[in-house]
């Protein structure tokens, strides 16, 4: 497993993004890693967003793990220190699992962290 400070990205994870970036075209590309607020709970919950770009804007974190850029931008970054990225499957689902550690809840239908 390769870390930094702030993002923990398993090989596992890892070799599902190169895929998808490789399967887009877009190889040489990094994956930005974003926190989204959601209209969940008045607008408390928060969604992870994941998506090929083109390359770091200004102020962002650039992550590398496994041969993969993960790029944060500034205020994604304030609330997602030690978060790890793995991928899972299973007969019920497939898909990124990120697990933060600074999430103090969940909203009730249990796709949205809460952050204080």
């Amino acid at each position: 497993m390769a870390d930094s400070e702030l993002l923990v990205l398993t090989e596992r994870a890892a070799d599902k993004i190169k895929g998808f970036l490789d399967a887009e075209g877009d190889g040489g590309r990094a994956l930005r890693f974003r926190v989204l607020r959601t209209h969940c709970m008045g607008g408390r919950g928060h969604a992870y967003d994941l998506r090929a770009s083109e390359g770091p804007s200004e102020g962002d974190e650039v992550v590398e793990a496994h041969g993969v850029r993960l790029l944060v931008d500034p205020a994604s970054a304030r609330v997602v220190k030690g978060t790890e990225i793995d991928y899972a499957e299973s007969l019920e689902a497939s898909g990124f699992a990120i697990t933060n550690p600074n999430a103090t809840g969940k909203c009730p239908c249990g796709h949205h962290d809460l952050f204080e």
